[in-house]
Order: C-alpha cells, then structure tokens, then sequence
C-alpha cells in the first residue's frame, strides 16, 4: 500500500518541487486602482500568502507598475508592526530599491537572509506618488517550523563492495506521518535494479565505482491549512549525492627502484605512485623494514599537489645501510594500502662521448653518444649545465675541478631525454663568449661521471671570415675544445 501511495504521489511532488512551500496561483497582476505587484517563488497569489520553512532564504519583490513618478524614498515595505524596514535595524531583513529590468518601474526587494517563526506576519509595500497619492498592497508570511530529517547528510559515502543506505525519513511536527517520495538526481524513480526500497530508505547492497554518480532526492509533502482556507501540499526536498570511497591503488604491489653508491654524495629517491584513490591520498609514511621513518636532515617526503597522486622519499647521502626494502602506506583517510619497494644499488652511466658539431651566434650544437657497451640499466636523459669562462674562473679552480655545488648555483641547467640522434642544439647564448660546458648522463639510479668542455660562440668578425672562406669548417680559433674525465 505505501509503494502505491508513494506512485501515486510522484507526479504531485513533482510539480511542486520548483517552490519551497506552497502551489503558487497563476501571475501577480496589477489594476488600475492599485499599480502596485508583489511577487515571491513561494507565494500564492489568489490569498496573497507566502509559506515557508524556518531557516530559508527568502526574497519578495513590489513593483510600482505606474508611469507616475515616484521617488526611492517613497516606496518602501513595512513590518508587521507598522515600522518602515531600512536596512539597519535588522541586518536579517532589508529591503533595496532599484529599477525593473525592462522597464523605468521601481521595485524594491524585501530579502530575508533566514526567515525564522517570529517572521510570521503581514509585510506592506507602501507607495507614495509625486503627487502625494498612496497605493499600499499587504501579502501574509507564514513561516513554518522547519523540517528535521532523520538523517541530516546531503553526503553518503561508503567503500567499494560495502553498502549504503539513504534514509529520507523526517521527524513530523505534527505527530502524522508526512509522505515521503524518493527520486533520483533527474525527478524520476530509483532504479530499482540498484535500489532496495524498504520504507523511507533506499539501500545499494555492494557499492561498485559507477555509483558516485548517483543522487538521492528525499521529499516531503506536509498539508498546511492557514485559517479557514483549503488545505494545500508543502513540500521540502533534501538532495543526497553519493560517494564511493576506494583504497588507495598502485600500479603493483611491490616495485624494484635503483640507486649508485659510490665516493659522492648522492640522493636517492624511493618512489609511492598513486594511481587511483577516492578520495585523494592526504598522508604518506615510509618505513624502513619495520621501522618508520622519521623526518631529519637525511630523510625528506614529498607529497605531490594536484592531478597526479602519489608522494617520494628522498634519501640524502645515500650508502650501503639504506639498501633494502621500504613500505609506503597511504591514506585516504577512509582507508589505506602498502606498497612495497625494494631498493637495490646498480652501476651509475658510464661517461658520455660529447662532440662539437656547430657553434653559432647565440646557440652551439652538441652530440652527445653513450659509450655503454652493456649497461645495468638504461640511460634515459642526459644532463647539460653550462656557465661563462669568467664564471668558471672566478671559482678559482681548474675547470674540471669545480665542485659540484658551485655548478649548481651558477650554472644554466637543463635535462634533456636521450634522443635517438644523440643531436642538442643549446639556444640562448651571448655572442662571442665563451662557455665551460658539463655533461653527464642520466639512469633510473642516478648521474655518472661527467665531460668537461669548454666552447665559444661566434662573433661578428667570426661570421665574417665564415662567409668569406672557402671552407665550412670552423676555425680552431673559435672553439677551443678540452676533454675531461671529472668526478664530481
């Protein structure tokens, strides 16, 4: 019997869901008598009543629809108690006054930024021409407790394959049982091939991932009499959109990553790659075998920020005793997954053979070949810094002695993916300077050892003997090259 009650009810609350409280009849209307046209989403226009709930948002509009001229200050609304509403007293309730859209009518707003049961009452607009003639027109507010739903969430969220249920019940003020019709996101029915209907709760026995599309209309249809009058449908409505939580996903359960130990000081980096989590992973903690890591000047985590999820240990001073296997645990919040990394020590790349191929005005091009025969893992990038002579000189030492911090703070950087070619076309230079040049190659474990060149790009008298010689070759006065072996 309530299945059928609730049917025959659906295409009712449908139509009464575009108003927050009561069937509205036809359209204001103004006369002749009187210009004046009040209008409200929630107003019915034959009593010339506004229902509400307790707790809304509420705005009502007077129209002066007269061409006489009437003044801002002489159209304004009135409270119940007879007093002019200014803006001031009540910061809850104000009125504006500005011109109609369309038309050079005044029209002032009355706006309730929460209505409460003490609004009921009768509001005026009140009108006063230039010629000092008055036009008033009363409407009723009737503002109705408001509704207290058994379960106040507009937000239902459980794991993947565990259930959920939406229960759209109320508390009656009343003592009656209100009735209660549950629709989806679009008016219509629940898929019952999803839904279990037992009551006012609609229940989804295994949450899959298609579901967090889902939504839950709950609405209510109380009858309301005012006075003597019919009785009429209010009606509320409360949207309940789903959620479904997963755990954190990875690529595979365990990954094996790399690292060089050798004389230097090195990094090594212990990757956690998020591939999916609902919602987004907030908290990452590593561990060592058993036991957690602790942030400190050797250990650092890195959580990145925006689309892509996942975060990384860095490992500063890398050596034999951080070998081993490290555990990742992330957490959603919801719940949360371990990946495990098995962090292995492989051969750095063997150094690069680097050739000058071309020097230009403000770009030199570089050949950059791998000379691993068979290398432990593939090179994948290589890296090309490059400072000015003076520079370089200035640090007081050799060119191939220079320090590897010195490099990193006043060197231009670049790291560039192996191109099959092995051609690099560095831009951006000055004209007719000479540059110190440091390449080095890169694998998933680290740096190898790097070559040390130094080049200089032409300048105008060089492009001059360029153009006039015989010969394309580069003079050996323009580009002076010194090969290196460097471990830094």
């Amino acid at each position: 019997m309530g299945r059928l009650l609730g049917k025959m009810l659906f295409p009712l609350a449908m139509c009464l869901l575009l108003t927050s409280a009561v069937v509205a009849s036809d359209k204001p209307t103004s006369n002749e008598e009187n210009p004046i046209v009040i209008s409200s989403e929630s107003m019915d226009y034959d009593t010339n009543t506004i229902t509400v709930r307790e707790g809304k948002k509420m705005m009502v509009s007077c129209v002066f629809e007269s061409d006489e001229t009437i003044h801002k200050s002489d159209l304004l609304w009135k409270q119940p108690n007879g007093n002019n509403i200014d803006g001031e007293t009540n910061p809850s309730l104000f009125a504006v006054v500005l011109n109609e859209r369309g038309s050079k009518h005044r029209k002032t707003s009355l706006h309730f930024s929460s209505v409460h049961t003490r609004d009921t009452g009768l509001y005026t607009c009140s009108g006063r021409t230039a010629g000092g003639e008055t036009f008033e027109k009363t409407v009723k507010l009737v503002v109705l407790p408001s509704i207290e739903w058994n379960d106040k969430d507009t937000v239902k969220g459980a794991l993947l394959g565990e259930p959920i249920t939406v229960d759209c019940g109320v508390k009656s003020q009343s003592g009656a049982d209100p009735m209660i019709q549950m629709t989806n996101g679009n008016g219509e029915p629940l898929d019952e091939e999803i839904w279990t209907i037992a009551g006012n709760e609609a229940t989804i026995d295994s949450l899959k991932k298609e579901h967090a599309e889902l939504a839950v209309s709950c609405i209510t249809i109380e009858m309301h009499q005012e006075g003597n009058n019919e009785e009429f449908p209010v009606v509320d409505r409360k949207d309940v959109n789903i959620e479904v939580y997963t755990l954190p996903e990875f690529a595979s359960d365990e990954s094996v990553q790399y690292t060089v130990i050798d004389n230097h000081v090195r990094d090594a980096v212990v990757y956690c790659n998020v591939t999916h989590s609902f919602p987004p992973v907030r908290h990452y903690t590593f561990y060592h075998g058993d036991e957690e890591i602790k942030l400190n000047d050797k250990f650092n985590i890195f959580v990145n920020v925006g689309l892509i999820q996942g975060a990384h240990l860095k490992i500063h001073n890398v050596n034999e005793n951080d070998l081993g296997t490290y555990k990742c645990e992330a957490n959603n919040i919801k719940a949360k997954s371990i990946h495990t990394v098995h962090l292995r020590e492989a051969n750095a790349p063997a150094e690069p053979k680097v050739t000058l191929v071309e020097a230009k005005r403000h770009s030199i091009i570089w050949r950059v070949d791998s000379i691993d025969q068979e290398p432990d893992l593939p090179v994948n990038a290589v890296e090309i810094r490059h400072l000015r002579a003076a520079t370089a000189e200035a640090s007081g030492v050799a060119d191939e002695d220079i320090s590897d911090s010195y490099w990193k703070s006043h060197s231009i950087f670049m790291q560039r993916n192996i191109k099959s070619d092995g051609i690099y076309e560095i831009n951006g230079l000055r004209h007719g300077h000479e540059y110190v040049w440091r390449f080095r190659q890169i694998n998933e474990a680290g740096f190898g050892d790097s070559v040390v060149l130094r080049a200089k790009t032409l300048d105008d008298n060089d492009l001059e003997m360029t153009d006039s010689a015989t010969y394309t070759t580069i003079p050996l006065t323009i580009a002076t090259l010194l090969v290196i072996r460097l471990f830094v």
